[in-house]
């Protein structure tokens, strides 16, 4: 599946929801210990004062994956997935949010090519995100998640990579219909063979847009 099928499957999904009284549009660019680069697109469109809804596809060059007792360092993964997001609580200093997504992973695996299903898979990464609001237009976050990741084909691993926290920090800076925003994530991680991973990191830059043209309070749901 190419760049160009993931990029028409996530304009196909923002057309079936409907932008409401809230609705953003965003991208961001990182780096970690698993991608020397990852681009993300999404949507979000705030369904209740309380539940947003959202899709996102994200695309990235392999550094590091372990999969099937190998070594992948050359390819790309794709991610096509929805996102469901719960505020918690919501203040004037301080907003608490649960988020589910799940997505389904796409891995061309141009090292093993002998091993193109076994690389497929699904993700789901429940967090929690804490907003303190330190001034009318910068924001600190900070929050953990929990991400599972199954791997399919015809030897599928249920726990290909183990829950584990990973622990999120970053600022995010808000003009009118614009937000900013970047993001650090740290944390142990382990695998169904106890060595897919040791330690996580990732650094991202981010940027969100108000699609109804006001200020918005959804902060950034992607991991």
């Amino acid at each position: 599946m190419s760049t160009k099928h993931f990029i028409f499957i996530f304009f196909l999904l923002l057309g079936v929801l409907h932008a409401e009284a809230q609705s953003h549009f965003g991208f961001s660019i990182a780096t970690s210990k698993n991608d020397q680069h990852m681009e993300t697109l999404w949507y979000q469109n705030q369904i209740s004062q309380r539940f947003s809804l959202g899709v996102q596809l994200r695309y990235s060059g392999i550094r590091y994956r372990f999969v099937n007792a190998r070594a992948i360092e050359n390819g790309s993964t794709g991610f096509v997935g929805a996102v469901l997001g719960f505020n918690l609580k919501n203040t004037e200093k301080y907003r608490l949010d649960f988020n589910l997504t799940g997505s389904y992973r796409y891995l061309n695996n141009e090292e093993n090519p002998e091993l193109p299903e076994s690389t497929n898979g699904l993700e789901i990464d429940p967090n929690f995100i804490f907003g303190l609001k330190v001034s009318d237009n910068v924001f600190f976050h900070s929050g953990a998640m929990l991400r599972t990741a199954m791997q399919f084909g015809e030897e599928p691993i249920y726990d290909e990579q183990m829950p584990s926290a990973i622990v999120l920090s970053g600022l995010s800076v808000q003009k009118n219909v614009h937000t900013f925003s970047l993001r650090t994530y740290t944390g142990p991680m382990n695998g169904a063979t106890g060595d897919t991973e040791k330690f996580f990191w990732q650094f991202s830059l981010g940027y969100q847009y108000n699609l109804n043209g006001s200020s918005g309070t959804i902060p950034f749901l992607n991991f």
